[in-house]
């Protein structure tokens, strides 16, 4: 005979798994057949811009083959494409770098910006540009465990998807990007620009790119809480923050997407990698090469550290190791690019140089962010962080 003890052990356990249970199911789930050809509108669109594509798609909506034209739209005599990385807590470099640049007066205009995780946070602050340069400090800087974290329970991480609800996060978001900060991406769009975010699909480990601009230029109903979500997913680090489950549709039926942190799949990217940007330069009226410049929100090298002979210090190191060398590669496909399609890249990165320490052991540690921001400045004032050459 079993205990009654024992019993009411058991039921425990079980109640605890069915409160922690998701309600999205894998019945409801888009699957491998038609991950691809799914669509995140049912709205009819005068566009021939997707509102998203995968990332080392053959994609060509930039320029037109049949009236040689591009929807694009530079201010002087360069296309100038910004690169941002994912980081972190190391976002804040990269805050440092843009608000540096602007206030030397060396800030270009960028007529294409990607970002991925930090730099997805970072990017839509670029590519509107103007006053809302000034708050990106705030925003990256002013970022803490408490506000973007929430409840947090480690059991959730066994039987739900993340220790913390990932509601701070997107609260946070919400509160950052308005109704009036979305609608100043549709027209910076309209006015010609390109703003790309990705996530990775995690069922299929691809990285989604998301035409933000084209979306904020939409006539989507959900527009703002797309964004939103698209913009959670970007920066969520699996296990950490739980994924953002994106509908979309597929002949009338309704599915979700499962999505998480971007840089699962790319640390930084730089596309539509299908266009031919030497016709571009052409339509444009332009003689002088595209430049790319790469904000690496954190270090290219690991530095030397003697180890503790531990499991969780060799494990958390392993991982920092594994983002470094993503990091390194995904510049080298950018830099290959280059040579390839013949435009100029320069990068800029936190050299071993840079030594502060955290004050806590939060994730986002504000004295911390708080160094990386002044050292990223002092870069940004010099007026040309950019280098060529890895270390």
């Amino acid at each position: 005979m079993i205990p009654i003890k024992s019993v009411s052990a058991s039921m425990l356990f079980i109640f605890m798994l069915s409160a922690c249970s998701s309600t999205h199911t894998l019945d409801k789930r888009v699957t491998e057949e038609i991950y691809q050809d799914v669509a995140v509108s049912t709205v009819a669109e005068e566009t021939h811009e997707p509102f998203r594509f995968w990332a080392g798609d053959n994609t060509q909506f930039l320029y037109s083959q049949e009236t040689g034209t591009t929807p694009l739209k530079v201010e002087g005599d360069q296309l100038n494409v910004l690169v941002l990385s994912g980081g972190g807590a190391k976002g804040a470099f990269g805050a440092g770098v843009i608000n540096g640049l602007n206030d030397s007066g060396s800030l270009d205009e960028y007529t294409i910006v990607t970002g991925i995780s930090a730099g997805s946070l970072i990017a839509p602050f670029v590519f509107v540009g103007g006053d809302e340069i000034a708050h990106l400090k705030d925003v990256m800087v002013g970022i803490n465990d408490k506000m973007i974290m929430g409840k947090r329970n480690f059991l959730n991480t066994v039987l739900k998807d993340a220790f913390t609800n990932g509601e701070s996060l997107y609260g946070f978001i919400e509160s950052v990007f308005t109704d009036e900060f979305i609608e100043k991406i549709a027209q910076q769009h309209r006015d010609g620009k390109r703003l790309f975010i990705g996530t990775t699909q995690f069922d299929s480990e691809e990285l989604s790119i998301w035409n933000i601009g084209s979306i904020a230029n939409s006539k989507m109903e959900n527009k703002q809480a797309l964004i939103h979500q698209v913009l959670a997913a970007s920066a969520s680090i699996p296990g950490v923050f739980p994924p953002q489950f994106i509908k979309v549709n597929y002949k009338g039926q309704q599915y979700e997407e499962l999505h998480v942190d971007g840089g699962m799949s790319l640390q930084m990217f730089f596309e539509p990698i299908g266009e031919d940007y030497q016709k571009i330069l052409t339509a444009l009226g332009l003689s002088n090469k595209m430049q790319v410049h790469v904000i690496r929100n954190g270090m290219l090298k690991m530095p030397y550290e003697a180890q503790k002979d531990s499991g969780m210090a060799l494990l958390v190191r392993s991982l920092k190791s594994l983002t470094i060398q993503q990091n390194v590669g995904n510049l080298y496909q950018i830099l290959y690019q280059g040579e390839v399609k013949q435009f100029d890249v320069g990068f800029t990165y936190v050299e071993d140089s840079f030594e502060a320490e955290p004050g806590s052991k939060d994730m986002f540690d504000t004295q911390f962010m708080n160094a990386l921001y002044e050292y990223g400045y002092k870069k940004g004032m010099t007026g040309s962080p950019w280098g060529q050459s890895l270390p």
